[in-house]
């Protein structure tokens, strides 16, 4: 039945473990599908915001630079050079400009400070001019990027992205030019700096390739301000405009070319949270199935525990009831034989003597269980003293001769000549070694010798029991000092006792500093009890006594 029941046990513990996987492997793969969910809609949504922003910028960047370059191009020929000053003082994004005359040369060009170098600037529009002469027609001059600086050029005549209605006075110039014999072929460009966010955009115009090159230079970090505010305005992601300087050509840029300028796309707020909420909820998952689980495994430790007290404790009834009923069945037949009239003194004597021993029998019973007891409830503490070991190891033997020899044992002392004195209690010294004694009767019966040896040194004085039995069960070897492990099993053995004597002796021997000790050996049950040297006074061993059943 005890085994049916501990089968039974372990099938329900394994159902409980493969539910509790079962519901693990369901609630990972839920986490899963919304992880999964989360992070796709967090990558369209990047995605989106990242060419909603791009757009945006190219077409900001852009339509600034086609009208800085609509207004260079709308300028009167006369009077140039004070239009061009005025439009720099009423034109808060316009930082400089330049009227720069090829016949004449590049003296008393202002640069500001950042933008392309004045001869770097004459020397790119000299270079641009010098493609376009080569290409006649409409065909815009390639994206260059040169010296840490992107520039980029627009044809002017005939170029759908500028309208003539929105050039000004170009057509009127260029009429003027023709007029004087000089050659007709408007064009414009830019040049941003890669390397400082910061540095002004430099623009220039010239009617024909004899004509003077009119330019200016623009401020581009209220442009970006105005770029950032409008990215910031809603959607599912986080934009950022952000400085990215000296990246190497085709980078640092965003869209048609934001010089030395790089988006950074994030998720939103909105998304955040959701990913932040399905990781707590998975959190707050896991910590519940393992409290689920941790706390299935508790319930079960304390279940079997119970268990097994409530067992220990039915077993130690009934074996504690059969161990006192057998004495008190003889001492009540052989007092009742005693009554009977007529009886030879021979058996009166033999009767009496049983008795006798029955109820000495009987009395030690009774005073191991009210030792273990006291023990189990942490009362009647034995008070140390000084002990001559010799002396009690002889009167123990002297005692235990008769049941030794009927035990088929024969003892080899090993005793100084010499008392040795330790720190102890005698009784309980005494009661350690007719345990150890009366069990080597008991389990090595026959084997021959039992062999007693006495040390005294620096870590206090050591008494080694050794017998030639077939030594200690495997099983029971870490369970050796519990109460009720007895012959290999617990108290449903045959053999005579309950299983306290060691429990008893060592719960004994700690509460005066010493303790009991099985050590390992090839053959035989080797014990060691250990003392204190007397003058050591040492502390007892601050351990719990033996565990057993509450109120014996």
């Amino acid at each position: 039945m005890r085994t049916f029941l501990r089968h039974r046990f372990w099938l329900l513990w394994v159902v409980l473990a493969v539910a509790a996987c079962a519901v693990a492997l369901v609630f990972h793969r839920l986490y899963a599908t919304a992880r999964d969910e989360i992070a796709a809609q967090t990558a369209a949504a990047v995605a989106q915001e990242r060419a909603r922003a791009v757009d945006l910028v190219s077409r900001y960047a852009e339509e600034v630079r086609r009208t800085t370059v609509t207004e260079l191009a709308g300028f009167h020929v006369d009077g140039l050079e004070r239009a061009l000053r005025r439009w720099d003082e009423t034109n808060e994004i316009v930082v400089g400009t330049f009227l720069w005359d090829p016949q004449r040369g590049g003296e008393g060009l202002m640069v500001p400070a950042g933008a392309l170098p004045a001869a770097e600037l004459l020397a790119l529009v000299r270079r641009l001019r010098e493609w376009r002469a080569t290409r006649p027609g409409n065909g815009a001059a390639p994206v260059l990027v040169s010296e840490g600086f992107r520039t980029a050029s627009y044809p002017l005549l005939g170029n759908p992205q500028f309208a003539e209605t929105t050039l000004g006075y170009q057509q009127e110039n260029l009429d003027l030019a023709a007029q004087a014999g000089l050659l007709v072929d408007p064009w414009a460009g830019w040049a941003g700096n890669l390397t400082d966010p910061a540095a002004p955009w430099a623009f220039w115009y010239q009617p024909g390739p004899d004509a003077p090159i009119r330019g200016c230079f623009v401020d581009s970090v209220p442009l970006v301000n105005r770029l950032r505010a409008d990215l910031a305005v809603g959607g599912k992601a986080r934009v950022v405009l952000e400085p990215w300087a000296n990246r190497g050509p085709d980078q640092g840029q965003v869209g048609a070319g934001l010089p030395a300028y790089r988006l950074v796309v994030a998720p939103g707020e909105a998304l955040r949270t959701k990913a932040g909420d399905a990781r707590l909820v998975g959190l707050v998952g896991a910590l519940l199935l393992g409290l689920f689980l941790g706390g299935g495994a508790l319930l079960t430790v304390h279940s079997r525990g119970r268990s097994r007290e409530a067992e220990r404790k039915i077993s130690f009834v009934a074996q504690v009831s059969h161990e006192l009923r057998t004495p008190l069945t003889s001492i009540r037949m052989f007092a009742d034989l005693l009554a009977e009239p007529g009886l030879p003194e021979a058996k009166r004597l033999k009767f009496a003597g049983t008795i006798s021993r029955e109820s000495q029998r009987l009395g030690g019973l009774i005073e191991r269980l009210l030792a273990f007891n006291a023990l189990a409830k942490g009362g009647n503490k034995v008070a140390g003293g000084p002990v001559d070991v010799v002396a009690t190891v002889r009167e123990t033997l002297e005692e235990l001769a008769l049941s030794l020899a009927v035990a088929g044992l024969c003892t080899e002392l090993a005793l100084p000549a010499a008392p040795v004195i330790a720190h102890g209690e005698a009784s309980a010294l005494k009661q350690a070694l007719i345990n150890l004694l009366d069990n080597a009767g008991k389990y090595a019966r026959g084997s021959g010798v039992v062999r007693l040896e006495v040390t005294a040194g620096t870590d206090g004085i050591r008494i080694r029991v050794a017998d030639s039995g077939p030594g200690i069960p495997r099983a029971i070897r870490d369970r050796l000092f519990e109460p009720f492990v007895q012959g290999g099993q617990t108290v449903t053995t045959k053999d005579p006792g309950v299983g306290l004597g060691l429990s008893i002796a060592r719960g004994l021997l700690r509460q005066t500093g010493g303790d009991l000790v099985s050590l390992p050996a090839e053959r035989g049950a080797v014990f060691e009890i250990r003392l204190a040297g007397e003058a050591s006074q040492a502390k007892p061993i601050a351990q719990p006594g033996p565990r057993g059943t509450e109120g014996l």
